[in-house]
């Protein structure tokens, strides 16, 4: 993350321990999602196929 950040000119952060879990389970909730997503866009495509 801290390199993405300084590629786009930003400065690096740290994640405080005492938030540190919330910002996982973002993590994990956002991805989660985004393959839930992905998954259904493949199986659309696939219908349309048969």
């Amino acid at each position: 993350m801290n390199l993405a950040l300084l590629q786009a000119g930003y400065n690096i952060i740290t994640i405080p321990p005492v938030v540190r879990n919330d910002y996982i389970q973002c993590f994990y909730n956002f991805i989660s999602e985004m393959v839930y997503e992905a998954q259904k866009e493949y199986l659309r495509i696939i219908e349309k196929l048969n």
